[in-house]
């Protein structure tokens, strides 16, 4: 199984493979929205003509002003006042584009943002248990929210900053070698000095970056399962305990920041101080060497051109330390990332699976497992079993005895590490997973249940189901009278998990779910072993009606949900297997494991 990068792994800033994965996703991105993002390229090229255009045009104004003999382009004569107008036509031109480049980056940002969320989301979906077995949940989210967001909005930055960068420096350039390239020249080797020297600091700052970054997130998670544990703090009185790793840890954060600020700042002085004197040293150098052989109308010309062109170019540097955080952002949000959307799922699918309209026969044949994520433990050993159509089956034995295995073997949650589970006589593997699942319910001992409304949770998984059949379905379940005792009956929200619902209640929405959903194989897992025996009894009622006429799984301990069934399975401890087969008169009162635990009055 693909493991979470290590820190040490994201701090190798210059990684190949780091560049390759950041592109992979740029370029999928970019792919989502190519007309938006065309849109986007061809705006920040008017906007940076635009404005670079504006040295051009104050050099000609001044030599219009500076020259008594007139000026002239292509032999056209121009006068001042034309440069004057043709500068503010820019000007307004310059405002609108500004404006629709900054709506246009603005909307990109949001749908890169979205796309990579869905991305994630879809994977969260897609790859198999395993994977939340060895991942926490509340981490896994902090990264898709937090970082999706900074990596849409660092992406943006570094594209609109990057391009205006680029073309800055390469109009500009151009511009002042047309008008000296001996000058061009020196401004160019001075920039270049600049940017090695930014590298160098943004590559400090960059590895600082993600350090401050991994701690936080680790406290967001540590933070996470707090609350979500909220009353196993206040029942144990360690609130001020708490309170306390929480100060501590948000401490070491803090310091773990300030290293980052002190880099960032570091970058920032040291642009702003190159952009302060960059005039004055450009101002001196064409004074010193044209200043005698040059008239002094076109030194001065030649001086406000090349401040011009310099300013420009400052601003541009003074962007630098901007792009390479953005960079820094976006890459450090991408390698947290890529360990979740690039994370394959250990099922295979085949190319055209069979979908099948019902189901007939079910087989385990030969099926042997091993957890992926415990590869050196046998949890259930080779075993053969038949399950007949309408009929009801009942699987005992001990915590570890792999009970639950076999549900999740049924569903799909995992495939066997050797055999088949067959569907049909077809390995279910082969078989499209939504339309075996569609013909399939599961009641587990911890009912899962949406945040959303009454009338939502129940239709999940028949969603056509009208209003009506869905009241139906509860009043089968006993639940309705209580849905009517809500202040909003159906469109009453239930909360996280169902938090205004007891234990019983929710097994009930569960019930009332598979009679709406109406499967030919009903899976029962412990799906009464968290209620006292009250609750237990009232429930196990409703699931009496329920599994009436269908093919039942029953993973179970307790006698009143097994007793009915037409055949109990018995599974040894320590991956013993199936040691014992029968009905509940014929093993009750052998010899076995299941006559031991029942005289022992363990299966009441």
């Amino acid at each position: 199984m693909q493991q979470m990068q290590s820190i040490e792994e994201r701090l190798k800033f210059f990684s190949k493979d780091k560049f390759k994965k950041y592109g992979v996703v740029l370029k999928e991105a970019i792919k989502a929205h190519p007309k938006l993002f065309s849109l986007f390229i061809i705006i920040s090229t008017l906007d940076t003509v635009l404005f670079s255009g504006m040295t051009f045009i104050v050099s000609n104004l001044v030599k219009s002003i500076t020259n008594t003999g007139g000026h002239s382009i292509f032999g056209m004569p121009v006068e001042w006042y034309h440069w004057v107008i043709i500068g503010g036509v820019m000007v307004l031109s310059y405002i609108v584009i500004e404006y629709l480049l900054n709506y246009t980056s603005g909307i990109f940002t949001r749908l890169t943002e979205i796309f990579i969320r869905v991305k994630c989301l879809k994977t969260l979906t897609d790859v198999d248990l395993s994977f939340y077995s060895k991942n926490q949940i509340g981490n896994i989210m902090t990264k898709i929210i937090g970082d999706s967001q900074g990596m849409a909005d660092g992406m943006n930055e570094f594209l609109v900053n990057l391009s205006y960068i680029v073309l800055m420096f390469t109009l500009i350039n151009v511009i002042m070698f047309s008008i000296n390239w001996k000058i061009a020249a020196i401004c160019i080797g001075i920039f270049l000095v600049i940017f090695v020297i930014s590298w160098i600091i943004f590559f400090r700052y960059q590895k600082a970056l993600i350090r401050s970054i991994d701690f936080k997130q680790k406290n967001d998670t540590d933070d996470v399962d707090r609350l979500m544990n909220i009353r196993l703090i206040k029942s144990s009185g360690t609130e001020l305990s708490e309170y306390q790793k929480i100060k501590e840890q948000n401490k070491k954060y803090g310091q773990k920041i300030n290293k980052t600020i002190w880099l960032s700042t570091i970058m920032i002085i040291f642009t702003n101080f190159f952009g302060w004197i960059l005039p004055g040293i450009i101002t001196l150098t064409i004074l010193f060497t044209y200043n005698k052989t040059l008239p002094i109308a076109e030194v001065s010309a030649m001086i406000i051109s090349f401040i011009s062109c310099i300013s420009i170019l400052t601003g541009a540097v003074f962007l630098l330390p901007v792009v390479l955080r953005a960079l820094s952002r976006t890459m450090n949000c991408n390698s947290r990332l890529v360990f979740i959307y690039s994370h394959k799922s250990l099922l295979k699918y085949v190319p055209e699976p069979t979908k099948i309209d019902k189901i007939d026969s079910i087989e385990l044949k030969g099926v042997e497992f091993i957890y992926p994520e415990a590869p050196g433990k046998l949890i259930m050993p080779e075993i053969n079993l038949t399950f007949e159509k309408g009929k009801s089956y009942a699987f005992v034995g001990e915590t570890g005895s792999g009970k639950s295995t076999i549900a999740k073997l049924l569903l799909r949650f995992y495939d066997p590490s050797k055999g088949s589970v067959l569907i049909n006589g077809i390995d279910i593997r082969e078989i499209d997973l939504p339309s075996y699942l569609s013909h399939v319910g599961y009641v587990e001992q911890e009912p899962q249940i949406l945040f959303g409304t009454v009338m939502d949770n129940i239709r999940y998984g028949n969603f056509d189901a009208t209003d009506e059949e869905v009241i139906a379905a509860a009043k089968k379940a006993q639940l309705n009278n209580f849905i009517l005792g809500l202040a909003d009956k159906y469109d009453t929200i239930l909360g996280e998990r169902g938090f205004i619902l007891s234990g019983g209640q929710k097994q009930r929405l569960v019930i009332a779910r598979m009679f709406l959903k109406n499967p030919e194989l009903l899976i029962l897992d412990e799906a009464t072993s968290a209620l006292d025996n009250i609750v237990e009894k009232e429930v196990q009622a409703q699931l009496d009606k329920l599994v009436v006429g269908r093919t039942t799984i029953v993973i179970a301990h307790r006698l009143s949900t097994i007793k009915n069934c037409d055949q109990i399975i018995v599974l040894g401890k320590d991956a013993g297997g199936i040691i014992e087969v029968g009905t509940f008169d014929e093993l009750k009162n052998s010899t076995g494991h299941f006559g031991e635990l029942y005289k022992a009055g363990l299966m009441s």
